[in-house]
């Protein structure tokens, strides 16, 4: 697994400032949209917002406390505003009847999409657990008893906590059933 929380881990940063330059550049087109007030107030709220993704992906990178749940929350940023981009595209496109407008607002909420996925891949146990481990940051909230370790089943990768020092060739999965040590 670990090197599963690690690959995930490089692949985060890249994802997230990709995300960044093509909101920077949707928002850019899409700045004129609405009078110049608005305009500007949408302008400096989504500069923020862009601004918070990249510290937290670069917090992220760096593997410093507390960058998990900033990744995170940066995560529904990006998912807000692609929502936001795509359902302003869709009133737009259907109110000028522009067909590549509505494509890419079509593909605009496929990119928020897939940040909720990316979330959700953090979110994941065994990720969590890797972070764990990597960083002595405490983000699973299990409290462990003296000697317990956190292990995945060779089989069906549930997360356990066991004592390594106990586990015998009989021991079985309380979720699948099969054995913990894959003898």
């Amino acid at each position: 697994m670990e090197e599963v929380g690690a690959r995930l881990h490089r692949r985060i940063t890249p994802f997230m400032l990709l995300d960044a330059i093509i909101l920077a550049v949707l928002l850019a087109s899409h700045v004129t949209i609405f009078g110049f007030l608005l305009s500007t107030i949408t302008s400096i709220l989504a500069a923020f917002a862009l601004l918070y993704v990249v510290f937290s992906a670069y917090s992220f990178r760096r593997m410093r406390l507390g960058s998990l749940s900033t990744v995170m929350n940066s995560f529904y940023v990006l998912f807000t505003l692609y929502v936001t981009i795509g359902i302003i595209d869709f009133l737009v496109a259907g109110l000028i009847g522009d067909g590549w407008l509505f494509i890419q607002a079509f593909l605009v909420l496929l990119l928020g999409r897939s940040c909720l996925q990316r979330r959700r891949a953090l979110n994941d146990a065994r990720f969590r657990s890797w972070w764990t481990i990597s960083t002595g940051e405490d983000v699973l909230g299990i409290e462990l008893s003296e000697g317990e370790l956190l292990a995945t089943c060779p089989s069906c990768s549930s997360m356990l906590a066991v004592i390594p020092e106990s586990l015998d060739v009989g021991d079985l999965c309380p979720i699948c059933g099969k054995s913990l040590t894959g003898g």
